[in-house]
């Protein structure tokens, strides 16, 4: 599809976004590293013939300004900080939120500091890394994780970007991911390759940034947890415990799928949202 950004300046930071179709507001937010509101090519059409959906690249990610020290970016709470200001400055009152990844922890994060802007969350996999050190196996997948993005990053900062994203990609999500994907999802992820260099290896277990058990006990939000068949460990462990805390969820697995379910399984993603949504 052909995007038509728009451009809003909220405090420090300019975020480009897109808007389509009419009805209640539903927002979308991506994901971290190599990729934008974009991401959402797959279902910004057929969620806009029922929904007024809103795509935002989040500071940083293209077509936003470039800054050098990339501060912030890891940080779930300025995030979710820009999201709320989003919501407000375009009049949305409460929304339909759907986050992918980073993008879930920080529609997580907002849900449980402002809950006044929430009607529905649909996460998926959600990475909540401050979890994974104290669930059991979970400092061994994080040490994995770490193995596979710190070649990825190097890559990045000697400037090969195309064997960073792919490093990136198929060390996270399985050996021919990257090849297999969209044209146009390997080209956005190129043009987004250098915040790889961003990504964290070392998890602070006593970090603030991602909500806490007793925050997700507090969301009372209907919520759509998604999961792939076919996801990494690190992910369906994470959101299993996830589950388990939250008083309002449903839990919808995508068969076949792996983490990137909303592009490589949008038909079978597509539905399963739309019809939570319609419920809500």
């Amino acid at each position: 599809m052909q995007y038509q950004f728009k451009y809003i300046r909220l405090g420090d930071a300019s975020l480009a976004y897109i808007e389509h179709g009419h009805g209640a507001p539903v927002v979308f937010v991506h994901g971290s590293g190599p990729t934008d509101l974009r991401t959402w090519e797959r279902q910004i059409e057929p969620f806009a013939t029922r929904f007024r959906v809103i795509a935002y690249s989040r500071r940083y990610h293209y077509p936003n300004p470039a800054t050098g020290d990339l501060a912030g970016i890891t940080s779930t709470r300025v995030h979710a900080r820009d999201l709320a200001d989003l919501i407000i400055a375009l009049g949305l009152g409460r929304v339909h939120l759907i986050g992918f990844s980073f993008g879930a922890d920080i529609v997580l994060r907002l849900a449980a500091d402002r809950p006044d802007l929430v009607r529905t969350l649909t996460i998926t996999e959600p990475p909540l890394r401050s979890w994974l050190t104290t669930l059991p196996g979970g400092p061994e997948l994080l040490a994995q994780r770490a193995a596979v993005i710190l070649p990825a990053k190097h890559a990045v900062r000697s400037g090969d970007l195309e064997q960073g994203a792919q490093l990136f990609i198929d060390g996270l999500m399985g050996n021919g991911i990257f090849d297999g994907l969209p044209l146009s999802a390997r080209q956005r992820i190129l043009e987004n390759a250098r915040l790889i260099g961003a990504e964290p290896t070392e998890i602070d277990p006593t970090s603030t940034e991602d909500i806490t058990r007793d925050e997700a006990a507090t969301i009372q939000a209907p919520t759509l947890l998604l999961t792939g068949e076919r996801s990494p460990p690190m992910f369906l462990l994470v959101s299993r415990e996830l589950a388990r805390c939250l008083p309002n969820v449903e839990h919808a697995q995508i068969r076949g799928a792996s983490h990137l379910m909303h592009i490589t399984h949008p038909q079978a993603y597509n539905a399963v949202v739309l019809g939570f949504l319609n419920r809500g």
